[in-house]
């Protein structure tokens, strides 16, 4: 029993206060209005405790089993002003978006040692790192997966438009596999005008597009100095924004397939930045 092993009330009312707080966090504008997130799982709960962000609750089913280790980072984690939360099976049912549940999910704080909202970025905000921007992608595993993708290859920072999928959603968290925690994010209003900001100060900035005049990944050196776009998945990079950018990038493929999708696209073209 897990209230009485971190000696705290058991909840076993779906009409909590706390509970029904908690998972109103399912939907963007809660997160937004609260700055808070919900993350499910073990894994995320160490990727969360070991990042230094704050965490404000973790919430345990008190039937599950917790290992002695994450046991003893939940204490630590409460000892720095994280509340538990010990809650009946149907309770933490009402809050898991997961199908086979580990017991626990965390609440966290919005990253905003790491992550900001901004109307543009300028390039003194990101000098001397590599980067990667995206547009209006709006598939949750897309984004998570181009997350872990950019941990895994050394991209410093992620600069993102404003209408791609929200960082914080849970479908993302799960899909980074943790990477969430562990990259710079700048969610931007206008990314056109910061793609201006960069060329204006002597960056580099290369659209993914399918297009006959487009430089060709592989045989175009690409340094840490550039910056690749990459665009939504059905209809690519805008043309606003596509007439800023310094020129196109084409990863070449050989067999009849049209395009990639882009969470592989930025895995491709990351491993390239990363040489």
């Amino acid at each position: 029993m897990n209230n009485l092993i971190f000696n705290c009330p058991l909840i076993s009312s779906k009409s909590n206060n706390t509970v029904v707080e908690i998972s109103k966090l399912s939907a963007k504008k809660h997160r937004m209005a609260s700055k808070l997130f919900m993350c499910d799982g073990i894994k995320l709960f160490e990727e969360a405790f070991n990042s230094g962000n704050k965490i404000r609750y973790i919430i345990l089913d008190n039937e599950a089993d917790v290992p002695a280790d994450i046991a003893e980072k939940i204490k630590k984690a409460e000892a720095f002003g994280a509340k538990i939360l010990c809650v009946a099976e149907h309770v933490f049912e009402k809050l898991t978006s997961e199908n086979a549940p580990q017991g626990i999910i965390t609440v966290c704080e919005f990253f905003e040692g790491k992550h900001s909202f901004s109307a543009i970025v300028e390039n003194e905000d990101i000098a001397e790192k590599t980067v990667v921007a995206l547009e209006s992608v709006r598939d949750p595993g897309n984004m998570g997966t181009i997350i872990r993708n950019a941990v895994a290859f050394g991209i410093d920072t992620l600069i993102i438009s404003s209408d791609c999928a929200d960082i914080y959603s849970q479908k993302v968290i799960r899909a980074s596999m943790g990477g969430l925690f562990k990259i710079n994010i700048r969610i931007v209003d206008s990314l056109v005008d910061t793609v201006k900001n960069l060329i204006k100060s002597g960056r580099r900035v290369l659209a993914a597009a399918l297009d006959d005049n487009a430089k060709i990944l592989g045989k175009e050196s690409i340094s840490g100095e550039d910056v690749v776009v990459l665009g939504n998945e059905g209809h690519g990079i805008s043309d606003e924004l596509l007439t800023v950018c310094t020129d196109k990038l084409l990863i070449p493929m050989k067999g009849e397939t049209e395009s990639l999708n882009v969470a592989m696209a930025s895995a491709i073209i990351m491993w390239e930045i990363s040489k």
